[in-house]
């Protein structure tokens, strides 16, 4: 069975949870990027670089996040992530829908980054050196856009990247046949510091972290899933939806714990909370609350203490 299992790197997602953030209260601006690479050849990677604009009837009408991927389908996703938040956190926090903007502003165009996909994620190198490009990655979008656009990055919370392709997000039971995708990541500042020399500048704003997601995860777009799903004997109930990946990087963004051991990456609430495994919940497309304690954490939620009455007399046993 094919496992839905997120792996998003420890390393790259851990914040302190000495303070709490101000991120988790009042609607936030965000600026959202839509990128696509430079052709390439690599079997490492799903797709060819570029977004799926053509309509896909694979699965006839029981299909998620379906093509084309342009500028109104990212703009649905912020609604669906806005609408999650504004639930869980009982209208604390939220997407501020009417200040918000995706780039490039005419709905099928995007941003060609100066590399291929395999670049930025190359198999066999180290750790490090695979942070270091997924920084590239989120630099080279800005840049590439503020050249084209001249985007007042300063108007904003948050820098959204959503890039060609599928999230390399999940563990598959066998070999993984496209290791060169691109992993989400949540680029904080120590990543800033440690690959750039700090946050990124501009003559009017300071860039000190961001997101990087992908256009789906639905692999069923993708030739590639003919060889992923060959024993499969319904491929379509392996459909997964963006939404779920979308909400725990912002949880991340915004000052949620990960709440599994993020020395061993053993689950520790499993489904039962967004920033475990419960982000996959309804084939990504429902993810989970953040659990009672995250909420309590964050100021969304208010613990009441109950004391028992000392005049309470409990029956005696016989």
């Amino acid at each position: 069975m094919y496992n839905r299992i997120c792996r998003i790197s420890i390393s790259i997602l851990l914040l302190s949870l000495n303070y709490i953030s101000s991120n988790v209260i009042g609607q936030k601006k965000v600026i959202c990027l839509m990128v696509e690479f430079q052709e390439s050849e690599s079997s490492g990677t799903t797709g060819d670089g570029h977004f799926l604009m053509n309509p896909d009837t694979t699965c006839g009408t029981y299909i998620i996040d379906p093509p084309p991927h342009d500028r109104a389908y990212f703009q649905s996703h912020l609604i669906a992530v806005d609408n999650y938040f504004r639930n869980v956190s009982y209208q604390n926090f939220g997407i501020d829908l009417g200040q918000s903007e995706i780039f490039p502003e005419t709905n099928d165009q995007v941003y060609t980054l100066p590399n291929s996909m395999d670049y930025y994620n190359p198999y066999g190198i180290s750790d490090t050196l695979k942070e270091e490009r997924l920084v590239t990655l989120f630099k080279d979008a800005i840049f590439v856009a503020d050249s084209i656009d001249s985007i007042p990055f300063e108007d904003f919370d948050f820098v959204i990247v959503f890039h060609a392709g599928i999230g390399q997000d999940f563990s598959l039971p066998y070999l993984d046949p496209t290791p060169e995708d691109i992993p989400s990541t949540f680029v904080d500042q120590e990543m800033l510091d440690q690959y750039v020399g700090g946050s990124i500048q501009f003559s009017n704003t300071t860039i000190n972290q961001g997101i990087i997601l992908p256009e789906t995860q639905n692999h069923l777009f993708f030739e590639e899933s003919e060889n992923i799903f060959l024993n499969a004997e319904e491929p379509c109930d392996f459909q997964y939806g963006l939404t779920g990946t979308f909400a725990l990087m912002l949880g991340f963004a915004i000052g949620l714990p990960p709440l599994w051991d993020t020395d061993t990456g053993q689950s520790g609430i499993g489904i039962f909370g967004l920033m475990d495994q419960g982000s996959n919940n309804g084939r990504g497309l429902i993810p989970s609350p953040p659990d009672a304690w995250t909420r309590k954490y964050v100021g969304w939620e208010h613990s009441i203490k109950i004391t028992p009455s000392a005049s309470i007399n409990l029956p005696s046993r016989s």
